[in-house]
C-alpha cells in the first residue's frame, strides 16, 4: 500500500474498520468511488481552459474555430472582469 498524503493514522484506521463491516458488494461501489475521486484529483484543470473543456470532447460538438471563439470570448470577460 502506498502512503496516503495529509492523513493521520488514526484516519486510516478508522475507515479501515468501517470498510471491514460492508459487505462486498458495497467494498466494489467504494472501490469505484474512490476511482473517480482519484480521476478528478489528477484531471483538476483551471475551470474554463482549453483542457478542462476538452474534457468533454465528444459530448459536444462545435463548428470549425467555434471552440476557439468561445475560449477567446472568456479570456476576453475574464480580462474585463481584472480591469475592474
Amino acid at each position: 500500500m502506498s502512503k496516503v498524503k495529509n492523513v493521520t493514522p488514526k484516519a486510516l484506521r478508522d475507515l479501515t474498520s468501517k470498510l471491514q463491516e460492508l459487505p462486498e458488494d458495497y467494498l466494489k461501489e467504494v472501490s469505484d468511488f474512490v476511482d473517480v475521486l482519484r480521476s478528478h484529483q489528477l484531471q483538476q484543470y483551471k475551470r474554463g481552459s482549453r483542457e478542462a473543456l476538452m474534457g468533454h470532447v465528444g459530448t459536444w460538438s462545435f463548428s470549425p474555430r467555434e471552440l476557439d471563439r468561445l475560449l477567446s470570448d472568456v479570456q476576453e470577460m475574464r480580462e474585463m472582469e481584472f480591469d475592474r
